[in-house]
């Protein structure tokens, strides 16, 4: 696209992903992701490999995969055309990317696949109940999940720091100065590393990497249990089957105990 018409495109609107979207025109979001897209390691060539980006935002790590030859689907709860990510490419022509307009609360393998790599990135810390969200990033993915978010392991004393602990924020315009980070309501919860590592071990996962910075963790999993907790996942967010009373209901074999 022509540079100019780009820059008017751009111009005046909130980004959060603080990024080049072609040569000359860049967001100048709140948020640079270049170093967290160089912390996941990924291959400079992602050429037959797919690659799905849940909580997608402005799209930055999806357009940066695709860049380099992945299969890229990306998921957010804002619609495309009003997250940043449509326009970002309508001006960068990547329009091969698959954009899904979904909660990750709603998303399954069953519906969109599996990928080779999944993106959970600044994602976990936004959602009432985190353990569904990774539920559903762990389905999608068949081999890495990397998972990356607020952490408090330095908020904590050191048994503390070094456990399981989750830690809840209240909304900060109703119950201000309660140590919401950012003021912002969309936050949920604080993890420990300990705790998102132990909930991606629930899910089937082995974590190979963690690395802390200040109040941000990022984990990097493989998948090594391909059931990940399935069952347990089916009583928790399920209901069971019904087993019917047999014809004699006075025969103490005609109900079925679970």
């Amino acid at each position: 696209m022509n540079q100019q018409v780009a820059l008017q495109l751009i111009q005046d609107r909130r980004w959060h992903h603080d990024f080049e979207i072609i040569p000359g025109v860049r967001t100048h979001g709140s948020f640079n992701p270049e170093g967290l897209w160089r912390k996941l390691q990924l291959p400079d060539e992602l050429n037959g490999l797919s690659l799905a980006d849940i909580g997608a935002s402005n799209g930055y790590f999806s357009f940066a995969a695709r860049q380099r030859g992945a299969r890229v689907v990306a998921f957010d709860f804002r619609h495309k055309d009003n997250s940043g990510f449509g326009l970002a490419q309508y001006i960068n022509g990547l329009g091969d990317i698959e954009h899904h307009h979904v909660n990750v609360l709603d998303i399954s393998s069953r519906q969109y696949g599996r990928f080779d790599i999944v993106l959970a990135l600044g994602l976990l810390y936004h959602v009432p109940d985190p353990f569904r969200a990774l539920t559903n990033c762990a389905d999608l993915a068949r081999d890495r999940l990397l998972v990356e978010s607020y952490c408090i392991d330095s908020l904590l004393p050191p048994p503390l720091a070094t456990s399981p602990v989750m830690r809840f924020i209240p909304d900060p315009e109703r119950f201000p100065d309660q140590g919401q980070p950012n003021s912002d309501r969309t936050n949920f919860w604080g993890f420990t590393s300990d705790c998102l590592r132990r909930l991606l071990e629930e899910l089937g996962f082995s974590v190979n990497r963690t690395m802390k910075s200040s109040d941000r963790v990022l984990l990097d999993a493989s998948r090594v249990d391909s059931d990940g907790g399935a069952v347990r996942q089916s009583r928790a967010y399920g209901i069971m089957a019904r087993e019917p009373v047999g014809a004699n209901s006075s025969d103490p074999a005609a109900w079925k105990m679970f």
